[in-house]
């Protein structure tokens, strides 16, 4: 769970906390990396300030879920980048 606290310094950080890339202010992760989501996973991370704490905990558990099962899935199969 994420304080009131977490949530809205969160929300002033100027930079996305998954790719470093500058972000806009009162939005949990930055444009490149909500645009990588389904749409119903995008709206409870904008705006995080004016939701309910435990709406802004789940989105943000749930992106990092399906970035990391999605692209563990592409790398596994030979796809993306080599690093």
């Amino acid at each position: 769970m994420m304080s009131r606290q977490q949530i809205e310094s969160l929300a002033k950080r100027r930079t996305c906390p998954r790719c470093n890339l500058e972000k806009t202010e009162g939005n949990g992760l930055c444009r490149r990396c909500r645009f990588k989501l389904p749409a119903h996973m995008r709206l409870p991370l904008e705006g995080i300030v004016r939701q309910p704490e435990w709406m802004v905990a789940s989105a943000l558990r749930a992106a990092a879920t399906y970035f990391d099962v999605h692209f563990r899935s592409i790398r596994h199969f030979r796809g993306g980048r080599i690093r």
